[in-house]
């Protein structure tokens, strides 16, 4: 007899921060920037946080990892720290932000993908690609009205799929070195990493940027979004991913836009018409679907 289960449980319950704190993030970063070059913001904040998260790994007593997981924590860290972050900023200046977010909402199909052809990927039931053809239609209603892509933003749009796979690959590819590490660990290492990475690409901004012409909330921004985007939000997406699987746990991102767009209606006054608030619906939808536990057991 099959029966099907479907829980919340408390991991369920910080990913939801997660997608809290990267809604927000997106209004808050587009307001600094008026201020501060993309890459200039994103390696101030990748430096606030590698140096924030090796801090804790090392109170929490992590010494250096094992050579043998050197090398895959290097291609993570460059591919979901340094490339992700340098797609995505490239991407966004040359393509408009309803691409962008309908490309990145692509992340869970891609990390379905991923499993799939993996060895050591994760069994992908019937509900879970369900739940995620859903949730691409609800990303469609929210943010792919009335934007459609132009030749000038081709390049953009090709940035910004590079940073989904990036990001995908991070998210699939970190997971079995949970056996031996703890997301802080694991989120400490590959940080700094794709700080080194990144760095060559953000210092001559870095150089050219007029320090005192920045007011004082830019700088707020920028240390908020070093400790909450990408320091807490990385460790719980990793505990997320250890917990629930990558194929789960990725199916959170499709909430990010719903959150984003709810606070720039608050904070920026843009309408939501009735397309974006069924694509929410759909979106909420696809998020209990992909929980619903579909394998079968025996009842006497």
């Amino acid at each position: 007899m099959s029966i099907i289960r479907q829980r919340f449980t408390p991991t369920d319950a910080l990913l939801l921060l997660v997608v809290t704190i990267w809604g927000s993030n997106f209004s808050l970063v587009k307001a600094s920037l008026t201020q501060m070059s993309p890459l200039a913001f994103s390696g101030l904040r990748l430096v606030l946080a590698c140096g924030v998260l090796l801090g804790a790994a090392r109170l929490s007593g992590f010494g250096l990892p094992r050579r043998s997981d050197w090398w895959q924590l290097a291609i993570l860290g460059l591919l979901g720290h340094c490339g992700y972050q340098l797609f995505f900023v490239l991407g966004l200046v040359r393509t408009s932000v309803t691409n962008s977010s309908l490309i990145l909402g692509c992340l869970p199909i891609v990390v379905l993908l991923f499993n799939s052809f993996s060895r050591r990927g994760e069994v992908v039931g019937t509900w879970q690609w369900t739940g995620t053809a859903l949730a691409f239609l609800g990303l469609y209603l929210v943010v792919g009205n009335g934007d459609v892509a132009a030749g000038e933003t081709a390049l953009g749009d090709v940035f910004m799929f590079l940073s989904m796979f990036c990001w995908g690959w991070y998210t699939v590819g970190s997971r079995h070195l949970f056996q031996r590490y703890t997301p802080l660990e694991v989120t400490a290492s590959t940080t700094v990493v794709g700080t080194v990475g990144l760095l060559p690409f953000a210092g001559p901004s870095l150089m050219r940027l007029d320090w005192t012409g920045i007011t004082w909330w830019v700088w707020l921004a920028v240390v908020m979004s070093g400790l909450l985007a990408l320091s807490l939000a990385y460790v719980l997406w990793y505990i997320g991913v250890q917990r629930l699987g990558s194929a789960r746990t990725a199916i959170y991102s499709n909430l990010v836009p719903v959150v984003a767009m709810g606070v720039a209606a608050i904070g920026l006054g843009e309408p939501i018409g009735k397309a974006k608030l069924a694509g929410a619906t759909l979106i909420l939808t696809s998020l209990v679907l992909t929980r619903i536990d579909d394998r079968r057991e025996v009842v006497a």
